[in-house]
């Protein structure tokens, strides 16, 4: 037969239910073996994502390396252009400035063809030329400036000076004459 205990107890109140002990040493291992299952989870899903973090700092850090090779051929080839720019403005120049000088000493030596003179010196500043000579008469400085201004290369023919003098015992006229390019 069940007995059940209605009456109250010492203190005048009903008496506790009782709880297994070994329920609760056991409900108690069991939540820290799940505490310990969870921290243990969370640890590796750590360490996993640390990992994946420096596989990803590697691959960015190859990137980076791969993106300064490719600035500096980009500025090796920036500096190469830079002086194949140059070289080719150079010698573009030179190309202008090579006709110049050429024809200039072509015009002035047709004009001396049949005249009795030489020159002494010829100095080309941009547009401008400056010319010294020696004549054996007055009159061949008169006809080598005609000369000059029956070609169509230069402009504003002034004869500066003309004067005699004495070289060697020969007498001989000096003189300087200023004029200017066309164009």
């Amino acid at each position: 037969m069940i007995r059940i205990n209605l009456l109250l107890g010492p203190d005048g109140r009903r008496a506790k239910p009782q709880y297994d002990v070994r329920a609760q040493a056991l409900l108690g291992v069991g939540l820290l073996l799940i505490t310990l299952a969870g921290c243990w989870w969370y640890a590796i899903s750590l360490d996993a994502e640390i990992d994946a973090r420096k596989i990803e700092k590697q691959e960015k850090e190859q990137h980076v390396a791969q993106l300064k090779a490719q600035v500096k051929q980009v500025s090796d080839f920036e500096s190469r252009k830079k002086t194949l720019e140059d070289k080719n403005r150079i010698i573009d120049e030179l190309e202008k400035s090579r006709g110049g000088p050429v024809k200039v000493l072509d015009h002035v030596s047709q004009s001396l063809e049949p005249l009795k003179l030489w020159l002494v010196r010829i100095a080309i500043t941009g547009k401008d030329v400056d010319l010294e000579g020696r004549a054996a008469t007055n009159d061949d400085v008169v006809e080598f400036v005609n000369n000059l201004r029956r070609t169509d290369y230069f402009t504003d023919i002034n004869l500066q000076e003309s004067r005699a003098a004495v070289e060697s015992q020969l007498n001989i006229y000096q003189f300087k004459l200023g004029f200017r390019l066309k164009g």
